[in-house]
């Protein structure tokens, strides 16, 4: 929010009124602030009631920063309109939510990445910064006209700080979701042998777009280019029907019953290392353990199952998820994601040695050796074998053409 100084013959000082004309006039495309605006309220509503009724908090929490969102858009189109004068009460409240956008997503985000987050009291801190500036603009509101100042250099100071107010918190939150994400994609890896559907890598591209977002916000703080922030409806637009498809063909993260999830709780989230301790197996357990999961990778060839986790081949060795966890950790120094990939890259080699590999193309050899992805199956196979599944058939072949003959 900007300002503009008016002096009053009978108050000494400087009085601040809202500017947004130089702001508004930025970005005043009807049409598209319209679209924008009508699109994230109906995105926020279809999160708020999910139509495949998976991630069901963490898509509430997801909608409710579309209707943030949805707000700032409703903020500018109602300006144009100068119904700031006919409710300034309302547009004191729609101009403080700004301050939700950054908090609900990074508290989607956190939902999302722990399966079993509940929302604690102490949360309430994020609301902070959004409680203080409703009801300094309230204040506002009821004196019937904004502060005032008796120094010029106080009032370009609090002018600073409102203006870059809301870009420094969203520039801090992005920071927390960047390092959620990165942890989820590790965690995942270690419950999950199949990651695309579920590593939220959808999320991370839309919080790249926010990152060019803020740097539109400091262009027009200290450049002020204006061609560069006429693209922000645009901007707004596409980030927004991005966040749409991504978000309503999601699958649940963690697929898994409440007794399932519970054994993967200390595998996700971090341990003291006291119960760590007090966690670890045996030697003896882990050999016989060792002896039981080799029977299940070698011979009952658990690994084929596309969408193979940490809980369901838990169960077939018959031990707890942790358990299992900790045992391809130590004896194998890989996490679960590896460990299964690994086998399937050998099942992959022996498929493009054999006969088979006329019949198949590569495609269906990565089926049949467990990958559910083309992608994962080149990147796994190459990460293995130094070679591409191609140059590895190319090579492979004459040599078991030559022992065989």
């Amino acid at each position: 929010m900007s300002y503009r100084r008016k002096h009053n013959a009978s108050v000494k000082g400087i009085v601040l009124v809202p500017r947004k004309k130089q702001t508004i006039s930025s970005m005043d495309n009807p049409l598209l602030i319209g679209v924008t605006c009508g699109g994230a309220f109906l995105l926020a509503f279809l999160l708020f009631n999910h139509p495949s009724r998976s991630n069901t908090a963490a898509n509430r929490w997801l909608g409710f920063f579309v209707a943030t969102f949805a707000c700032a858009m409703l903020e500018v189109f109602l300006h144009n309109l100068s119904l700031h004068v006919l409710y300034p009460a309302a547009f004191a409240f729609i101009e403080a939510v700004r301050f939700l956008s950054a908090p609900t997503l990074y508290l989607s985000i956190l939902v999302f990445t722990t399966p079993t987050k509940k929302f604690r009291a102490r949360e309430l801190w994020h609301f902070a910064p959004f409680a203080l500036w409703l009801l300094f603009q309230l204040a506002n509101v009821w004196r019937g006209e904004n502060l005032r100042f008796e120094s010029e250099l106080l009032q370009n100071a609090f002018l600073s700080v409102v203006r870059l107010s809301v870009p420094f918190q969203t520039v801090a939150y992005l920071v927390l979701c960047f390092r959620r994400l990165r942890q989820h994609r590790l965690n995942i890896e270690k419950v999950a042998s199949a990651t695309e559907a579920v590593d939220l890598s959808w999320l991370r591209h839309f919080l790249l777009a926010l990152v060019v977002v803020v740097l539109v916000w400091f262009n027009l703080a200290f450049f002020n280019f204006k061609q560069l922030f006429s693209l922000t409806p645009f901007l707004y637009l596409t980030g927004l029907y991005s966040l749409a498809f991504f978000s309503l063909r999601q699958k649940e993260i963690f697929a898994f019953a409440p007794a399932q999830l519970a054994e993967l709780k200390p595998v996700i989230e971090p341990v003291s290392e006291r119960d760590e301790k007090q966690k670890r197996l045996s030697e003896s357990m882990m050999q016989s353990l060792q002896l039981r999961l080799e029977q299940e990778m070698q011979y009952e060839k658990a690994f084929l199952e596309n969408e193979l986790s940490l809980p369901v081949l838990a169960q077939k060795v018959g031990v707890s998820a942790h358990e299992l966890s900790y045992l391809i950790n130590q004896v194998y120094g890989e996490n679960f994601y590896a460990f299964v990939n690994r086998h399937r890259v050998e099942e992959a080699k022996r498929l493009l040695s054999s006969p088979e590999a006329d019949k198949l193309n590569m495609l269906g050899i990565a089926y049949q050796a467990g990958f559910n992805s083309k992608t994962t199956f080149n990147t796994a196979f190459k990460k293995h074998t130094g070679l591409s599944p191609t140059e590895y058939g190319k090579q492979a072949r004459p040599r078991q053409q030559a022992k065989n003959a």
